[in-house]
């Protein structure tokens, strides 16, 4: 059953990933892979990455994981501490967090341990690209801190949101070419209705190479 899904997750990633439901299908194959190989361990942030992409929610342990580290930052930032003055421990693991660093590296391990083809197999920047995607599918698909009764939760934040903004105009390169410049929104809803923003910077390009 593995092989048929690799197969077809192969057909895919050989066509070009270039679509929402592309992504979605991409990672529901990794999924089952990594859940009936047993590899959770090996692959968290990926497994976490696919499962934030096939949720309506997610409340889960790695994304309580995820909540409390942009709560520690939050006490901080509260009191007018900028996000490059944090901590340098925790301001290296936000940028890791929020620029999905973790889901890069295992993702391309994942390709490299099953013989996939890699997402730069069609286009020099198909990360930035795939990254684009994926985020379209996670916007707004919240990370909650449910916790149960007398569960220790944040002491700051409820919720945080995802979303994927496009610049207006392709900006024109030196070799010729079009890149389309996007920012991914990383918004901290905190429990008494204030947010606070995170947003990372990326472009892929318009005629691919």
């Amino acid at each position: 059953m593995t092989a048929e899904i690799l197969d077809k997750l192969t057909t895919e990633l050989e066509k070009g990933i270039t679509t929402e439901v592309q992504v979605v299908y991409l990672l529901a194959g990794i999924r089952k892979i990594i859940e009936r190989d047993q590899i959770e361990d090996e692959f968290p942030s990926l497994k976490f990455h696919c499962d934030w992409a096939l949720h309506s929610s997610m409340d889960r342990a790695a994304a309580k994981v995820i909540l409390r580290l942009f709560d520690d930052a939050y006490g901080l930032l509260m009191h007018d501490v900028r996000l490059g003055d944090l901590p340098p421990d925790l301001n290296t693991a936000i940028k890791r967090v929020s620029h999905m660093q973790s889901f890069e590296t295992e993702l391309e391990q994942f390709h490299k341990a099953y013989g996939l083809p890699t997402l730069t197999q069609k286009r020099s920047d198909g990360w930035a690209h795939f990254l684009h995607l994926y985020t379209k599918v996670i916007s707004d698909i919240p990370l909650v801190a449910r916790a149960k009764p007398g569960a220790a939760t944040t002491q700051h934040v409820s919720h945080v949101v995802v979303t994927v903004h496009d610049a207006n105009d392709a900006v024109h390169c030196d070799n010729g070419n079009e890149a389309l410049f996007f920012w991914v929104l990383w918004t901290i809803h905190d429990v008494n209705g204030l947010t606070r923003s995170i947003d990372v910077t990326s472009s892929f390009s318009l005629d691919p190479a």
